[in-house]
């Protein structure tokens, strides 16, 4: 009985080594598991990671505050950034927390996957580099890192910027990314939210984001050596509404001087635009409008509220077109003490072909400008002082034209017109009309300064008494290659040339006291003058130099001055072989046969009376 009990007990006993060994097993397994956590855990709080991906590639970095990974749970990671570089920009990812599901296996194959990344507290910049830092595109590795990222989620995102451009306030996005390092990007973002938050420029604040929702995908390759075409690949749709502030921080990107500037004009933006392979489709609509804005333009302002209006539609074969008016209704300019013109409206309208990629389409522009209700013309007495002043007459501005960016052709050109104008020059009265032609393409403003060049002058119907010669319907015309007209204090300087259809005014001007000398008799029937000068006009007066007027055996040059009712004039003119000299003052004229040349060359160069 005792050898069968010993026996019985022996082989119940047996089974406890095989359990030992099991347990001890399992035990080895959890610390493995246990050191395998620690070793990672380790790794990802010593710096470890971040520089072995540095040295795998050179121009990314990466690293976190805090991180830890339950493996083969998620990982997470505190303070997380993300920065890279390349040849043209630079980027740089923040987030508070990162959380998502990491494949090990993947990474021992120069591949980085992982699913349900959860990242929160988002901030996002691209920083193009300036042209003296960017360096040319390196040739694709041959064995690239590739990135994809499942079920990405951005939760309460707080700032996104693109060089200057920021977007400060809330937002949420979902999608899938995929990277192969250097050759592409492939981005599916099947909801992107923003609302509430602010955009600013230089940190200037330009409007406040209603809502703007957007979905799409991109596709980004990258071509050697001309680099990454990301526009062509983008397809998708985004609607977008906001409030846009005061436009004072477009006048400073106008002018940076303190003459120009451009306040209010606050209003509302709407956006619905679809792209599809990188071309905006048709129904692609964009239309903004606001209060009237104030642009300052040294002593003048105008105001006018604006409206601009961007639409893709389909052209008379079929062809998606995009256009892009900007008006301006009841456009007033207003001087120092009142009102100077007012124009009922203003338009400016691009065309082109809707695409995003490059190279740039070709951009034909037009310009309309409604005829202005008449400006009388004796606003100008303020600028031309007691030289020159209007008694009666009234304009009217119109402008019209078109250009090609392809082909560098076109015209653009503003007209002012006016009606019979009276006028008086010291004791002098004159009628006539005037038209005035401007090329707008070669308008420009500097300062206090506004540049003219390329405008045309004409004059017709030009009639005046003098004491000794009568002038009856003369006419004349003047290119100004050069002009500059200084708004405050007004002045103009210009150099012209010009065409007279006959020598009146020179004949007028030399017999202003007494008859024309005998010698300059052939002038009453010169015919088809070229004139050449320099001109300045302001409250001084009218001053003419490097006067030269050439014609059928006729050469003269001439210096004159007009100030305040009194004229100063030298002229030098040889006809028919003869040169002489005259001289006219307030108290007559002088004649110089001897010696002419000589005494006009010692008179221009002593200081003018």
């Amino acid at each position: 009985m005792s050898v069968r009990g010993a026996s019985t007990a022996r082989a119940v006993s047996l089974p406890r080594p095989r359990w030992r060994r099991w347990l001890r097993a399992l035990v080895w397994v959890l610390g493995m598991v246990l050191l395998l956590e620690g070793l990672l855990n380790l790794a990802l709080n010593t710096g470890l990671i971040p520089a072995l991906i540095h040295r795998a590639v050179p121009r990314l970095r990466l690293g976190w505050s805090g991180a830890w990974w339950l493996w083969p749970g998620q990982v997470h990671a505190r303070g997380f950034f993300l920065e890279h570089q390349d040849a043209h920009a630079r980027w740089r990812v923040e987030a508070d927390e990162v959380e998502g599901k990491l494949s090990v296996a993947a990474l021992f194959s120069r591949r980085v996957e992982a699913g349900q990344v959860r990242a929160r507290g988002v901030r996002a910049r691209v920083e193009p580099l300036p042209p003296q830092e960017r360096t040319p595109p390196r040739p694709p590795r041959p064995h690239p890192w590739r990135v994809e990222l499942r079920d990405l989620e951005v939760q309460d995102a707080r700032e996104l910027a693109w060089g200057t451009t920021h977007y400060l306030g809330p937002a949420d996005a979902r999608g899938t990314v995929r990277v192969i390092a250097g050759q592409r990007l492939a981005v599916d973002a099947a909801h992107v939210h923003l609302a509430g938050g602010f955009m600013e420029e230089q940190g200037q604040r330009l409007a406040r984001l209603e809502e703007l929702s957007a979905g799409f995908s991109l596709e980004a390759t990258r071509q050697h050596p001309e680099g990454w075409d990301v526009l062509g690949g983008l397809s998708g749709r985004l609607q977008a509404k906001a409030d846009l502030l005061s436009l004072d921080w477009l006048g400073a990107r106008l002018s940076r001087h303190a003459e120009v500037s451009l306040h209010e004009g606050a209003g509302t933006l709407e956006a619905d635009v679809r792209v599809q392979r990188g071309r905006v489709e048709p129904g692609s609509r964009l239309e903004a409008r606001g209060a009237p804005l104030t642009l300052k333009l040294g002593p003048a302002r105008v105001k006018a509220p604006w409206h601009a209006l961007g639409v893709v539609e389909p052209d008379a074969q079929g062809t998606a077109r995009g256009r892009l008016q900007l008006s301006f209704t009841s456009v007033r300019v207003e001087g120092p003490a009142k009102q100077v013109l007012e124009l009922p409206e203003v338009a400016l309208t691009f065309h082109a072909e809707p695409r995003l990629e490059p190279p740039a389409p070709a951009v034909q522009s037009e310009l309309h400008v409604a005829p202005s209700r008449p400006v009388d013309l004796r606003l100008l007495n303020t600028w031309t002082g007691e030289t020159f002043q209007v008694d009666s007459g009234s304009a009217t501005l119109k402008a019209a034209g078109h250009r090609d960016s392809e082909h560098a052709s076109g015209a653009m050109h503003l007209m002012l017109d006016t009606d019979l104008l009276e006028a008086r020059m010291g004791d002098t009265r004159l009628l006539g009309r005037a038209s005035a032609e401007l090329d707008a393409r070669r308008l420009s403003l500097r300062g206090k300064t506004l540049g003219l060049n390329g405008t045309i002058l004409r004059l017709s119907q030009v009639s005046a008494d003098l004491d000794n010669a009568t002038l009856r319907g003369w006419s004349g015309t003047f290119a100004f290659p050069q002009a500059t007209l200084t708004l405050s204090p007004p002045e103009l300087e210009a150099r012209f040339s010009g065409t007279f259809a006959n020598a009146d005014p020179f004949v007028a001007l030399l017999s202003r006291h007494k008859r024309l000398p005998h010698f300059l008799a052939p002038l009453l029937h010169t015919r088809e003058l070229q004139v050449t000068g320099r001109l300045r006009l302001g409250d001084p007066g009218i001053q003419v130099r490097e006067l030269h007027v050439q014609g059928e055996n006729l050469q003269l040059q001439a210096r004159v001055e007009l100030s305040r009712g009194t004229t100063h004039a030298l002229v030098l003119a040889t006809v028919g072989g003869i040169t002489g000299g005259v001289e006219v003052t307030p108290g007559g004229s002088h004649l110089h046969l001897d010696d002419a040349r000589r005494w006009f060359e010692e008179r221009l160069a002593a200081p003018p009376p």
